[in-house]
């Protein structure tokens, strides 16, 4: 066929916006539309039962503050903190270890899934005033 010449087979005829949108007949449509709807879902449930860090609820329910630890310190909200921004911030320390490094620890109340003698605290270490470094500490009581 030369381009010069006319072309006389039929137009296809174009397909309409809701034929875009039909999952009638198309399973693979069908599946991906139901596994979309379940992440969407699932993200939403995730989001609106996680516990966010306030610093209300931090102070009046410290039996709950393992709920929220996970927020705090994915966060970063306390690196680079000052000592005193920590304390106005989550209230008086458990314990104040002073050494090459101070460090302070907060009581998490009683975890799930612990054993009766180990106990998980908030680790904050301070490095020239600054809060260097936020993580989980477990310690086992006798």
């Amino acid at each position: 066929m030369y381009l010069d010449t006319p072309n006389n087979e039929p137009l296809k005829k174009r397909k309409r916006l809701k034929d875009y949108f039909d999952y009638r007949n198309n399973q693979i449509n069908q599946i991906g539309l139901i596994l979309f709807s379940s992440f969407v879902i699932a993200t939403s449930l995730h989001f609106f039962f996680e516990n966010r860090f306030t610093e209300e609820q931090w102070k009046s329910r410290p039996m709950t503050r393992h709920k929220m630890v996970d927020d705090l310190i994915d966060d970063h909200i306390l690196i680079d903190k000052s000592k005193e921004d920590v304390i106005n911030l989550l209230g008086e320390p458990s314990w104040i270890l002073k050494s090459d490094k101070d460090i302070m620890l907060y009581e998490l109340g009683l975890a799930p899934n612990r054993e009766n003698n180990q106990v998980e605290h908030l680790y904050i270490q301070f490095i020239n005033d600054k809060v260097n470094n936020v993580s989980l500490a477990d310690y086992t009581s006798k």
